[in-house]
């Protein structure tokens, strides 16, 4: 069985008010039970929303990866992941209401506890509603879900963490089978990574990524049901409200004159209600390297794939091992001859700098 490792280190700074806050990054790894040899490739899982690097399907993941594919795998506790979680905390909008359905008894039990969701959703699973909540987030500039570059930052750190304890331990592993893999958001964000460290990736693979985070102009939804009851929280990112180049974290921008040297691969659903499946198959061709699958009722195997909608219900552990199994990605390598420590994104007269000198990932921006 492969063995698992956590670590705490110091993370990048907030690159939106210049402060460390004494920020840590939590990363986790998992190393294969044979022992990290010349062909061992590192594994950078990225979870999307609702989903934790600590979460029972993630823990198998990194394990059985480790073991049937000859990897490292990693994850990290990235910047503002907390914020992205199913309810919590909520206010709910019309509680006059509550009291109008409910008995006294379990009205005045739920009363004190209306803010936890999980009790609510246990005191009114015999009524039968829909109730309506915001969530309270308590985001703040130096903690925020900020669906881009600190997120990325983080994920890169976590990355380059690892590969210094494997060099400090004298192990020689595959550097050109590094793979990023992402759901939704957290594909999103493997593309991210790939523009910040064009040199590192050999394959991304991309489970219904969006061009552009949507909760940057619109709410999220998540709806909850316990029995009878709905519950339907709004969400609102701070994200929203502070001004950064929230333009430029759009797929189409960071990629246009880029040269992709990374095997992507994608597969997006016809159904999906967050991506357009035409304007993402569009992207996927202006990029390099980029194999494009659309998912559709026929695709529909109810093995790998079990809707055409958003994250298209894949079995992520089935989805991973058949694309590992495809024999021509047996000599897979990052096709750039050159490495260059120095990474830089120019967007409207400004220059995002990440450097890679001191070991783990810096940005600049001027």
């Amino acid at each position: 069985m492969a063995e698992s490792h956590e670590l705490t280190i110091p993370a990048h700074f907030n690159i939106y008010t210049g402060k460390q806050y004494n920020r840590d990054l939590n990363v986790y790894f998992s190393v294969p039970n044979q022992g990290v040899n010349h062909e061992t490739g590192l594994l950078l899982l990225i979870s999307g929303f609702g989903a934790k690097a600590q979460s029972n399907v993630y823990r198998k993941m990194r394990e059985q990866f480790a073991d049937h594919h000859n990897l490292v795998t990693i994850q990290c506790d990235y910047f503002g992941c907390e914020y992205m979680q199913a309810a919590n905390n909520i206010q709910v909008k019309n509680s006059d209401a509550l009291e109008k359905i409910m008995s006294k008894e379990d009205y005045e039990s739920l009363r004190p506890n209306m803010n936890r969701a999980q009790d609510l959703l246990a005191c009114l699973s015999d009524y039968e509603c829909i109730v309506g909540a915001v969530e309270q987030l308590n985001e703040s500039e130096a903690s925020f879900n900020d669906m881009g570059f600190m997120q990325a930052l983080d994920l890169l750190s976590a990355l380059y963490a690892v590969k210094i304890i494997l060099r400090d331990n004298e192990f020689v592993y595959n550097e050109d089978r590094v793979i990023a893999y992402g759901h939704s958001h957290g594909a999103f964000l493997a593309y991210l990574c790939n523009r910040m460290a064009p040199y590192d990736f050999s394959l991304i693979i991309d489970n219904s990524a969006w061009l552009k985070p949507g909760y940057f102009y619109a709410s999220r939804y998540v709806n909850q049901q316990k029995g009878n009851v709905l519950l339907q929280t709004e969400f609102n990112y701070l994200a929203r409200q502070i001004n950064y180049d929230k333009e430029l974290l759009s797929l189409p921008k960071l990629y246009k004159g880029f040269e992709n040297n990374t095997l992507i691969i994608a597969y997006q659903g016809v159904a999906d209600a967050l991506v357009n499946y035409k304007e993402k198959e569009r992207f996927c061709n202006s990029v390099d390297h980029c194999i494009f699958n659309l998912i559709d009722e026929e695709a529909i195997d109810y093995e790998m794939f079990y809707s055409t909608n958003h994250g298209l219900k894949a079995d992520f552990i089935k989805l991973f091992d058949d694309i590992m199994n495809k024999q021509y990605l047996k000599s897979l390598h990052n096709h750039s001859c050159s490495r260059d420590s120095n990474i830089e994104i120019h967007y409207n007269n400004r220059i995002y700098s990440i450097s890679y000198d001191r070991g783990l990932p810096v940005m600049g921006i001027k």
